[in-house]
């Protein structure tokens, strides 16, 4: 059940004006700054990598570089380059670093405003594996639980063995009634070796297939006796099988697999980075939250969601509740509201409550901590 996945990665030549700001070609190291982490020697001399090359995370696929200039330079004119000691910038296309595959085909064309531009198709073989998404004809989608060995499959009398088992709670949810009409006329159509007419408002109806069914000696709601594939005994009840078109789904667990030990934080809460492009972290959400609390698990629940996330530090008068003004330096504090200096707490909380505790001054309410020796 392998397939071919294909994905096409664009890149464009820039322009400014009547300038040509950027141009594929090879970087050298030399003459240009901010090279990649990735493998340049897979590109040839024109900047593209080549059809048939294998590629990994990180490679290189379109090498790019742009004149480097100084735009704070008040001599230079508009639209000139002052150029450094390093004349080019690189602005090369890499694969992500999950990806691999072959690159398939390379084409290199002009756009209507004269920039040239290519796209790079990279080719990867897929086989369905746990996780994977697949979905029926009428919207019936779900993941792959689990993958069997064809042996360990159950069987029909004729030796038939099913490519899929579906779990039966899925259709009085979905209501998928076509998913089951289809697999009643797809299994008479093949009996017979015909075509069936799915086509809506036609003369076909579920009695009528059933009927069918019955005629050719089969069951007339498409059950079979099935048997275990370990022990070779029949299964305790008839099950409702039959051939049933299926598709594969772009969201595979290659693409969506995802970890991270340390990483960015968002400038402005100091919490991790959300989305795998940007290296972020994995959500602890309200559920996750409510299932460390119904365990009782406390101090997992502040590592989560405070000690591994926002923690800061701030200095907390005593008196008067608010936040001081600190200098670790010459260990001297002061509160700006009440003048107290000597009185001073060291408290620990989520930079997220010290941003909430600021927009709340900037807004006239004065929130106050109260203070308690733990």
């Amino acid at each position: 059940m392998e397939h071919l996945k294909f994905r096409e990665l664009p890149a464009e030549e820039k322009q400014q004006g009547s300038l040509v700001v950027e141009g594929f070609e090879q970087p050298n190291p030399e003459t240009t700054s901010g090279m990649k982490r990735g493998d340049y020697s897979k590109l040839d001399t024109d900047g593209l990598v080549e059809p048939g090359s294998r590629v990994l995370g990180d490679d290189v696929i379109v090498g790019k570089t742009s004149p480097n200039f100084d735009d704070n330079d008040p001599m230079a004119p508009p639209g000139a380059e002052a150029y450094l000691s390093k004349t080019k910038k690189d602005c090369s296309l890499c694969l992500r670093s999950s990806e691999s595959g072959v690159v398939d085909t390379v084409m290199l064309s002009v756009n209507s405003k004269g920039s040239r531009f290519v796209k790079v198709k990279v080719r990867s073989v897929r086989i369905p594996q746990t996780g994977d998404k697949f979905a029926s004809r009428h919207g019936q989608k779900g993941t792959i639980g689990i993958t069997y060995r064809q042996e360990d499959m159950p069987f029909t009398e004729d030796g038939v063995v099913p490519d899929l088992l579906m779990n039966p709670h899925a259709v009085p949810s979905r209501m998928t009634i076509g998913h089951l009409v289809e697999c009643l006329l797809g299994k008479t159509a093949a009996i017979i070796g015909g075509e069936g007419d799915a086509t809506p408002f036609n003369d076909y109806t579920v009695s009528w297939i059933a009927g069918e069914l019955h005629r050719l000696g089969f069951e007339r709601h498409g059950n079979e006796r099935l048997y275990h594939g370990h022990t070779g005994l029949h299964m305790p009840s008839l099950i409702f099988i039959g051939p049933t078109y299926y598709q594969r789904l772009k969201h595979m667990v290659d693409d969506k697999i995802h970890a991270r030990a340390r990483g960015p934080v968002a400038a402005l809460t100091r919490q991790p980075m959300e989305g795998k492009s940007r290296e972020g972290g994995l959500r602890f959400g309200e559920m996750e939250r409510d299932c460390m609390i119904s365990h009782g698990a406390a101090r997992m629940l502040k590592e989560r969601l405070f000690d591994q996330s926002d923690a800061y530090r701030i200095h907390c008068c005593d008196i008067c509740g608010t936040m001081c003004v600190a200098d670790l330096q010459r260990l001297a504090f002061e509160c700006k509201l009440c003048g107290n200096s000597n009185k001073i707490s060291q408290v620990y909380i989520p930079y997220a409550c010290k941003l909430l505790l600021q927009e709340l001054i900037s807004m006239c309410i004065y929130p106050k901590l109260v203070l308690q020796v733990a």
